[in-house]
């Protein structure tokens, strides 16, 4: 009788296998870690970017500041536009009563103006 060697065969087909096994370990975690250093540099490129559009952001809000205050809209507006800020005794104020009643306006002090109210 001959006898089947069992350590033969078995070592046949273990050697292979252990050795394909160590082998995909090997490049899953060689892979992984590049998965992972190349989500590094993503976020740390994404972050470069927001800190540049929070700068920007912050240039803006100062830009805004300096165009609407009242020294720029002084200078701008009475150099282009001729524009001036009305003294109390130009502006003109019109009372409402509520009814379809002429309206009486009072100009400097005297009532000059009569207009019909409109709802």
């Amino acid at each position: 009788m001959t006898r089947v060697n069992r350590s033969g065969i078995f070592s046949f087909f273990l050697v292979p296998v252990s050795v394909a096994f160590i082998l995909f370990g090997i490049f899953s975690i060689v892979w992984l870690r590049s998965s992972v250093r190349t989500a590094e540099y993503s976020i740390a490129a994404l972050d470069h970017r927001r800190m540049e559009i929070l700068r920007d952001r912050k240039t803006l809000m100062a830009e805004k500041a300096v165009l609407l205050s009242i020294q720029s809209v002084k200078s701008k507006g009475s150099g282009k536009l001729a524009l001036v800020f009305p003294d109390r005794i130009k502006v003109v104020y019109v009372k409402k009563d509520g009814k379809n009643n002429p309206i009486q306006g009072i100009f400097g002090g005297k009532a000059v103006v009569r207009a019909l109210a409109c709802n």
